[in-house]
């Protein structure tokens, strides 16, 4: 090969086998996907085995993190002029995409209070805000002893958990919250004309939720379930490729968007000359669902700060929990949740860093995925749920006291 590419004799050859391709040479590639099962270490419970390939397999994004059956006590507060403000407890689970917000959960396990702390970022929501509520969920994490578990959460990609706890009463709404900060709205917005329409998601009741769209044919899709609240009828339009889970799910929630008001129920390709004249007219609409995404492989990576403000990031193929360095931050890559695990005797800096670890290796990411659209977690080491303890071939909870 070198010969006939006229390469110099002393050219490094290195051997690659397949399914443990290291980081350096898939850097080289403009997208890497990896295939299910590659990565894994041999052996292992056949327990744990099932509950990787759950989280692999698993369409739904940040699928797997459920620490409960969010029955627990909650706080909810908007970022409002760089500082949270308590929102009103009969407005729990109304948000707009123009804000972010912080929620403090608690909930009991084996007798032990214990804390999530997530921090959700609409996608209008500016950069100011975005990085008010980070600053804001360590500072209550803080206030918490560093115990808690701090999640962030993009509009579109939110957590099982994090939309339980709302029990299918969740709504996302266009606009924002007036205040300091340059936002794309100067005002909430609920409505504007009368004319409302929200696309309908979810996979059971627990997790059902709607987001509010522009009112306009374009916003539709063949796969998908909508409400469009009119000033004189409500409709509910079910795609001819809406899965029929959701298409009986729709029907509870539009009581939820459309408090008071009968709803009209259609099938694509009956709709009344009175539903396309609210949206502006017949026009172009999705048509057929997307592919999905590939499942992707599990992966570890080792990130700590050899000098001042210098990240060194380095994959840990094959691994175990003994893989876990106390004194150091690792990144754990699920598909879908990003994994922060803070060493307890990692430095300071590198706690403060943690975020900044994941999104530097997010921005890094050569596949398709968009780094602002994935769920972070950042878990303090003893603190561990049972989703992050599913991705090791085996889990010993007395592993460091026996260490010490």
């Amino acid at each position: 090969f070198l010969t006939e590419k006229n390469y110099p004799a002393w050219t490094k050859i290195t051997r690659v086998v397949e399914g443990a391709e290291p980081t350096a040479f898939r850097e080289y590639f403009g997208t890497w996907t990896d295939t299910v099962g590659r990565r894994g270490s041999s052996g292992g419970s056949p327990a744990r085995t099932r509950g990787r390939r759950a989280v692999l397999y698993e369409c739904n994004p940040a699928v797997g993190f459920m620490p409960d059956d969010a029955s627990g006590e909650m706080d909810i507060y908007r970022v409002e002029n760089f500082e949270l403000a308590p929102v009103s407890p009969n407005t729990y689970g109304k948000f707009f995409g123009g804000d972010s917000y912080v929620i403090k959960y608690k909930y009991n396990e084996a007798g032990r209070e214990k804390y999530i702390i997530y921090f959700w970022q609409g996608k209008d929501s500016t950069h100011d805000e975005k990085a008010a509520s980070a600053i804001h969920a360590l500072r209550l994490d803080n206030e918490l002893g560093g115990k808690a578990v701090q999640v962030r959460v993009t509009q579109g990609h939110e957590p099982t958990h994090f939309l339980r706890l709302f029990k299918g009463n969740m709504i996302v709404f266009l606009g924002g919250k007036a205040s300091g900060f340059r936002n794309l709205k100067d005002h909430d917005t609920y409505d504007v004309d009368g004319t409302r329409l929200f696309q309908v998601r979810g996979s059971c009741k627990d997790d059902l939720h709607a987001v509010q769209v522009p009112e306009v044919v374009s916003s539709l899709s063949s796969d998908g379930a909508y409400v469009l609240e009119t000033p004189s009828t409500t409709y509910l339009w079910i795609g001819k490729s809406c899965p029929g889970d959701l298409e009986e799910l729709a029907e509870g929630i539009s009581e939820v968007v459309a408090p008071g008001h009968s709803v009209t129920t259609m099938s694509e390709g009956d709709e009344p000359a009175g539903f396309w004249e609210a949206l502006g007219g017949r026009g172009d609409y999705h048509t057929s669902s997307d592919s999905l995404r590939p499942a992707r492989a599990v992966k570890l990576f080792h990130c700590h700060v050899p000098f001042p403000n210098k990240l060194r990031v380095e994959e840990i193929t094959q691994f175990t929990q003994q893989d876990l360095f106390e004194d150091d931050v690792m990144v754990l890559d699920s598909g879908y949740i990003v994994y922060i695990w803070v060493g307890n005797q990692s430095t300071e800096e590198e706690r403060k860093l943690a975020v900044k670890m994941a999104e530097d290796y997010l921005n890094n990411d050569t596949s398709d995925r968009q780094p602002e659209d994935s769920v972070v977690v950042v878990i303090k080491q003893g603190e561990e749920p049972q989703s992050f303890k599913n991705l090791f071939p085996e889990w010993d909870p007395d592993m460091w006291a026996v260490m010490l």
